[in-house]
Parts: C-alpha cells; structure tokens; sequence
C-alpha cells in the first residue's frame, strides 16, 4: 500500500457498508486485522474496498459467510507463493 490507508469510516463508505460490518468481518476472519495510526485508529489497505464487494456480492448470490470466508481461504491459500494480483 503506497498511501496511509483508508480509516474504518472512509472505507465502510467507499465499500457501502456499516463500520460495524468492518468489525464484525474481522472477529470472523473474512478480514484481517488492519495496522493502527499512531492514534490508535484502524487503517485499511485500500484493496480492502474491492475485498468487501466480492463479500458483499457473494451473500447477495446465496452464499453464507463461512462459505464466503471458505473460498477466500482457498483463494489466499492457492495463490500465497504468487504475487498479490488483485481480486
């Protein structure tokens, strides 16, 4: 990530969710824990935002949230020796 990174609030607008979802999704493991600001605030990359589209798409498509945080597992676990593409 070149820039600071986006805080809870920039980045549940920009993914159209509620902040509450941001921490939800981390205590499930669909998100990792983000680094902190000096003040203590949680900044997210910002391919985050794309990470909650797919998650927020793949509900609206039927799946549930362990199958979701399955098939983010094995996306993460196919690709961990190649570089980061995106999703």
């Amino acid at each position: 990530m070149s820039g600071p990174g986006l805080r809870s609030g920039q980045l549940a607008e920009a993914a159209g969710v509620n902040p509450q979802t941001l921490r939800y999704y981390e205590r499930r493991g669909l998100l990792a824990s983000p680094r902190r600001s000096p003040g203590g605030h949680r900044l997210y990359p910002s391919d985050t935002v794309t990470l909650l589209r797919v998650i927020k798409t793949a509900q609206r498509l039927g799946f549930t949230l362990n199958e979701v945080a399955d098939l983010l597992d094995a996306g993460r676990h196919q690709h961990r020796n190649q570089p980061d593409t995106g999703l």
